[in-house]
């Protein structure tokens, strides 16, 4: 598929919000890496449904086809890493198989804090992974309901509206059930999927209501003023962070994730529509999301992710070997297994096609 402009500079931003927020640099403790992993989301759903129902409406659409391109896409890269990290900690002597499995089956995101040790650091990363995957799975499923007969966009568009309405009474069904919930969903809470499918909805919403939403005058308004999108960002963002008193911080915190993490989706599914539909080329936004430094990391960016975790540890070496370390591995996985492999995966359909 043609690569859409803008969006590997959009992945770029978000690696480098996760880099950030991992080495350490959390001022305010504003969350970044995981407001980097939500412009994931926002992007992969618009993607993933995106081409689930072009595949539908075309009726090519197949539930084995869509599986195996996922599979060759995100596990080779993804084992591989939990195969040399799982050598290496075995090796220092720091591997700890309790804190290691959930990553194998992509269950990370079902992991209660209060198992989380220092060892747990290494495949923490993989609640995002698990999400996907099972938003992957989910996806296509629906899909290869509505593939039985005559795809219902206004059906599915509604399913995702509802989505994003529920997910938020969802977390805070969690924060004031803690009597009637076990712990390994109310110490998930923003990493299970029931807990972040809104930011994935979000992405669904802007693929499948583009045109409708590009007419409204307050898309166009932001579309005139992005800046503002971000500055709405960060506002909401503090309000989990450190600079909120001590007496308010519970409340401002239920506002957060209560409703404020769903409304930085929607603001994030804005700034995605208009950085590929609407940002002049001359612009300065443009310019630096479609640069080339921007567009290579965007594109490397699923294997940084990978290996940006094993590095970021709290090693007692410089954070400029670190980087180089991430830059180092993350390139070789991205030239030696990523890309072999999805060669390896349009090879195999070309045959059976």
């Amino acid at each position: 598929m043609k690569r859409i402009p803008s969006l590997d500079g959009l992945r770029f931003i978000s690696i480098l919000l996760v880099v950030i927020g991992h080495s350490r640099f959390d001022l305010y403790d504003m969350n970044y890496a995981n407001l980097g992993v939500r412009i994931f989301f926002v992007i992969s759903a618009y993607l993933i449904i995106g081409i689930l129902y072009r595949d539908v409406k075309k009726k090519e659409f197949s539930i084995q086809k869509f599986y195996f391109k996922r599979i060759m896409r995100t596990f080779p890269a993804y084992y591989t890493y939990l195969l040399v990290t799982a050598l290496f900690l075995s090796f220092i002597n720091y591997f700890e198989w309790n804190q290691f499995w959930r990553s194998i089956v992509y269950l990370e995101n079902y992991h209660p804090r209060g198992l989380w040790t220092d060892k747990q650091w290494f495949v923490g990363h993989s609640w995002s992974l698990a999400v996907e995957e099972q938003f992957y799975v989910i996806s296509a499923l629906i899909f290869s309901l509505f593939n039985k007969k005559v795809i219902n966009k206004k059906k599915l568009n509604r399913l995702m509206i509802l989505t994003v309405v529920i997910v938020p009474l969802i977390r805070l069904v969690y924060i004031f059930g803690k009597d009637f919930f076990p712990d390994i969903l109310l110490q998930s809470t923003g990493r299970s999927f029931e807990t972040v499918a809104d930011s994935l909805a979000v992405g669904a919403i802007i693929y499948l209501n583009e045109k409708r939403i590009q007419s409204l005058k307050i898309f166009q308004f932001f579309a005139k003023n992005i800046y503002l999108c971000i500055v709405l960002i960060i506002f909401i963002e503090f309000f989990r962070s450190e600079i909120i008193p001590t007496e308010l911080k519970f409340e401002f915190r239920i506002i957060y994730y209560f409703i404020g993490q769903t409304i930085v989706n929607l603001i994030i599914g804005l700034i995605v529509l208009i950085t590929i539909r609407y940002q002049p080329d001359e612009s300065f936004l443009s310019k630096i999301l479609n640069n080339r430094f921007s567009v290579k990391i965007g594109m490397m960016s699923y294997s940084i992710y990978l290996w940006q975790q094993l590095w970021l540890y709290n090693w007692n070496i410089n954070l400029a070997a670190k980087y180089f370390g991430i830059f180092l591995t993350a390139s070789i996985s991205y030239y030696f297994i990523e890309k072999p492999f999805l060669k390896l995966r349009d090879i195999f359909l070309q045959k059976i096609i």
